[in-house]
């Protein structure tokens, strides 16, 4: 056996999301192929020979797999116009704790927001604010991390309606998608990711992710320096904001 090259140690991992998208998709996790090639009795070239393996796929597998069969339908480069289904990308990743408004158990009641931005080759500054389950940090986010006092927004309940539906109903309260859309960014700023609070920050991150809603903001009708308390808290300029899943995050362990 070779040596494995880069080793990827998973930040994030959403099992259940990525057999979904998987199933929806007709992407097979459950079967390796290997193409063997052998000599035929007459004749000058190599017969192919296709065989199937048996055994569970690994992550880094499966990773590969969905990303080849999602292909081009994951923006990296946002340089297209919403809507977008799948973004990815590479670069500084904040997770950081929070707690759910109406979780019926408390085993339930903490979840966790990625945070991350880029900038297209055109220029837009995307902001990019992906919702899951703290349980899907197992094995990286250590017992005492995840029991760190986490923040909670008065607009949380609003937030996470949005989150539960995917984003294909509007916000209640908000007036439209770009609203709800600049709320999540004000608060992961002002009360989840900045300042005092406890965050976990990866400095260099591959993250894919199922998005529910693509905003392209109105310039004319946003002025940040009003919207944030402050100047510290008031994010890099930003174009576009991105609201989703992740289905993983990982990072070179090496």
């Amino acid at each position: 056996m070779g040596e494995l090259g880069t080793v990827w140690r998973y930040a994030y991992w959403s099992d259940s999301r990525v057999r979904d998208i998987a199933g929806d998709n007709g992407i097979d996790l459950d079967r390796r192929t290997r193409t063997a090639f052998r000599t035929p009795l007459f004749g000058l070239l190599p017969q192919a020979e296709r065989s199937q393996e048996h055994g569970a796929l690994q992550r880094h597998e499966i990773a590969e797999r969905i990303g080849r069969a999602i292909g081009q339908v994951a923006v990296e480069d946002f340089v297209t116009p919403p809507p977008t289904a799948f973004a990815k990308g590479y670069g500084e990743v904040t997770i950081a704790v929070y707690e759910r408004w109406s979780a019926p158990k408390k085993a339930m009641r903490k979840a966790v927001i990625a945070h991350t931005r880029t900038k297209a080759s055109d220029g837009c500054r995307v902001e990019i604010c992906l919702f899951g389950s703290v349980q899907n940090c197992a094995g990286y986010m250590s017992e005492s991390k995840a029991n760190v006092p986490t923040w909670r927004s008065s607009s949380t309940w609003a937030i996470e309606e949005f989150i539960d539906n995917l984003g294909r109903k509007p916000a209640p309260v908000y007036d439209d998608d770009e609203s709800i859309a600049v709320e999540i960014l004000r608060t992961i700023n002002l009360e989840g990711m900045t300042g005092r609070h406890v965050r976990q920050r990866i400095a260099q991150a591959q993250w894919f992710a199922e998005v529910y809603k693509d905003v392209e903001l109105d310039k004319s009708r946003w002025t940040f320096m009003r919207k944030f308390k402050s100047r510290s808290d008031i994010p890099q300029p930003v174009d576009r904001i991105v609201i989703g899943a992740p289905l993983w995050i990982r990072f070179n362990g090496n």
